[in-house]
């Protein structure tokens, strides 16, 4: 059954919304106002910032409504992403809103969004309403904080997040070791052009066809006991090691967002580590990290030179393809999904780890900033600081599956659901 494209577009974001519900619910609620990354705001910040998003973007953004709540509507406007740890804006119970307030105002903001759907809808006039490229922007916005907020759970001290019965235990096991493929010279797509997808971000648009020369390409991503092994070759130096992996007397465990596993346990998962360490790891070997236009040709391309919407064909993702879509709620083993391998035999391109790339995040030629509500969305971070990270991890949804999405962070920041894998010149 079609639905109208008003019951659509409210299905699909109550869907969204209650997956956020979800997610905070896991967290106790004596535990909102923790920071257990500095470099972000508590997870109070977080609670308000997804529907004041919501409503800024498309009450006041595009429609003009005014404000909600003013207060609040400037208070959870815009998170962050900063070099160095900020002062918070608000520390103590005392400064910030009551849990009780950030939970109406989400309420009431999510009530007047879902009564605006019809008006943007009818705005044939403005780029933000076609297709309904505002209703996309906000539900994407929302789906990419799920992930941001489960990698804060892994941060937070062991036994606060608890695994609820219903999510089922981390797989085990070494997983399989990368094997080295080669990958032809020829063309790599990056981005979209402005008709050729419904929704995309601005940094998606720019449709850039960018020739690639042959290389090698490890199969698989890097594991926890590959990094081991690393550690142990160079002296166990403090800056190699990992942030996700903590050390307890003799034995050694690795964060989950349920807390930390025995190494034993993760060991054939993707190492996550940042790209700078990624880059050292890469040299070690003698290669290199990929680039964005490699793993887009990997991912993306056939030896015959067609062109596939996925790294496995042309059948939608599914389970069987690889680690995304919150299939789970840890890593899997690397080789877990041998469906999911592309048409040189390399496989997780997509799912189970964003991987480090060696390209800058940068605009592609004719970059517009597109959505005046939200100019900075990419502009602010082409910086030279931050890389493209590639195909997506396990708490990535579906919607982001696209082969002109584009994600990157800080190369410094150890905090994501990352992994990589090396390439050598051929």
């Amino acid at each position: 059954m079609i639905l109208p494209l008003e019951s659509f577009w409210k299905e699909k974001l109550d869907t969204t919304y209650k997956r956020t519900d979800l997610l905070f619910s896991l967290l106790p609620r004596d535990a909102m106002l923790e920071r257990p990354i500095g470099l972000r705001h508590p997870f109070l910040f977080y609670l308000g910032h997804l529907p004041a998003f919501a409503w800024n973007q498309i009450g006041r953004g595009v429609l003009g409504a005014g404000h909600l709540d003013e207060a609040f509507d400037v208070l959870f406007e815009r998170g962050i992403d900063p070099k160095d740890e900020p002062s918070a804006r608000r520390t103590t119970l005392g400064q910030w809103p009551s849990i009780s307030a950030v939970l109406a105002y989400r309420d009431e903001a999510r009530r007047a969004v879902r009564t605006r759907i019809p008006e943007v809808l009818g705005r044939a006039d403005d780029p933000l309403c076609e297709n309904a490229r505002i209703l996309h922007l906000v539900l994407e916005h929302e789906l990419m904080h799920q992930e941001t907020l489960l990698y804060m759970f892994a941060e937070c001290r062991p036994g606060l997040i608890q695994r609820p019965r219903s999510i089922a235990p981390p797989g085990s096991g070494q997983g399989r070791a990368a094997e080295r493929k080669r990958i032809s010279a020829g063309d790599a797509v990056i981005g979209a052009a402005w008709n050729e997808i419904p929704f995309g971000w601005d940094n998606e648009f720019g449709r850039a066809t960018v020739s690639v020369g042959a290389f090698s390409l490890d199969s698989l991503p890097v594991r926890n006991l590959d990094w081991r092994t690393f550690l142990r070759a160079n002296g166990d130096p403090p800056s190699l090691r990992p942030r996700s992996w903590i050390h307890s007397g003799a034995r050694l465990f690795v964060k989950t967002v349920f807390g930390p596993v025995p190494f034993e346990v993760a060991e054939g998962w993707p190492v996550q580590v940042s790209g700078e360490q990624a880059r050292a790891y890469c040299a070690h070997r003698g290669g290199r990290l990929p680039t964005e236009a490699e793993l887009c040709r990997a991912a993306y391309t056939t030896p015959e030179g067609a062109y596939r919407p996925y790294p496995w064909g042309e059948a939608e993702p599914a389970p069987s393809h690889g680690n995304f879509d919150f299939a789970r709620f840890f890593p899997s083993p690397t080789g877990a999904h041998p469906a999911g391998a592309n048409a040189w035999g390399v496989e997780e391109l997509v799912g189970n780890g964003w991987e480090w790339t060696s390209t800058p995040f940068s605009p592609l030629p004719g970059f517009v900033p597109y959505a005046r509500t939200y100019a900075g969305y990419s502009a602010d971070f082409f910086d030279g600081e931050h890389d493209v990270v590639f195909g997506a991890s396990w708490a990535t949804d579906q919607k982001l599956l696209r082969p002109s999405f584009r994600n990157w962070y800080r190369r410094t920041y150890p905090y994501a659901f990352t992994s990589f894998r090396v390439a050598w010149d051929d």
